[in-house]
């Protein structure tokens, strides 16, 4: 008798879609394997594809934080570099007005010596950072402190007729949550009274007046102690943003497991079933084997 006659048909129509479904759930298993995916498409993520596309979004959404926030620090850290710079000039005008008042200097040099430190300054407060002046606010694009605006500051008196930036605070965002402004600008009083200071002792010297060279260095000294308030808000808002991006990544972490929990193939589960379908289709050969040499006289017995 063949596997097509009556008695053995049902029995052989059932091996056989047996071993189909077995054929392909073992093809399944083994592309996932090979491809490290569980599906090449959403619609073998069975019913996770809501899931799957939050996850990724979020981790997308995480990354590109990541790496504005390494911009935005080392932005800050260009910004500290030249504040640390600026500090430096300061201190070197306050001596040069210190020697000057003390006859150490001769009161002619003085000119000549703090003119040169505020171009010095004025250069570090045109620093940039990818093309971008950094302390002029939201007015990137033009030079914060032209050379020929450092006339324009009044004798003593703290003022920002030097500055041509914006008077808006660029803002640095480093999560959804979490914002701040870019602490410096150009127009930041520490920078004023050194610039009025500077002239002050410049004018002091050149009326060789002891009394106005005394009141520059007041003035200066107030202005590094300003300067001081403002590198340390620039060392705390990237403190600030270290730690908001360090907790990104570990909820990045922490993400891409989730997605990888989702979407990727567990090898060791996955080739534990390839091993139990390929022992299915086995006996499934061996029964349709058994079955397709079957004779009448087999069901009569």
């Amino acid at each position: 008798m063949t596997a097509s006659r009556i008695g053995s048909l049902s029995l052989v129509t059932d091996v056989l879609r047996d071993v189909s479904s077995s054929q392909l759930k073992l093809a399944d298993l083994q592309n996932q394997i090979s491809s490290g995916y569980k599906s090449q498409d959403f619609a073998g993520l069975n019913g996770s594809v809501e899931q799957f596309t939050q996850v990724e979004s979020q981790i997308n959404r995480a990354t590109q934080f990541n790496r504005n926030n390494q911009l935005n620090i080392a932005k800050l850290q260009t910004a500290d570099v030249a504040l640390g710079k600026i500090t430096d000039i300061a201190d070197k005008i306050k001596n040069a007005i210190i020697g000057a008042n003390g006859a150490v200097v001769h009161t002619s040099n003085l000119p000549q010596i703090v003119g040169d430190l505020l171009v010095a300054m004025g250069s570090e407060l045109n620093a940039s950072f990818n093309g971008a002046y950094i302390f002029g606010g939201t007015d990137t694009i033009t030079q914060p402190v032209p050379s020929t605006n450092v006339t324009n500051t009044v004798m003593g008196v703290p003022d920002d007729n030097y500055y041509v930036g914006s008077k808006s605070d660029v803002m640095l965002r480093m999560d959804d949550r979490t914002e701040a402004n870019f602490p410096a600008r150009a127009d930041n009083i520490a920078f004023q009274k050194i610039y009025a200071a500077a002239k002050q002792a410049i004018a002091g010297a050149a009326n060789n007046d002891p009394s106005q060279l005394q009141a520059a260095q007041q003035l200066i000294q107030s202005g590094q102690q300003d300067l001081i308030t403002l590198r340390s808000a620039v060392g705390t808002v990237a403190a600030n943003i270290q730690s908001v991006d360090a907790r990104l990544k570990d909820l990045g972490t922490y993400w891409k497991e989730l997605s990888d929990g989702i979407s990727k193939t567990d090898v060791v589960a996955a080739s534990t079933q390839v091993a139990g379908y390929q022992s299915i289709l086995q006996a499934s050969y061996q029964v349709y084997a058994r079955l397709s040499q079957l004779r009448l006289s087999d069901f009569l017995r």
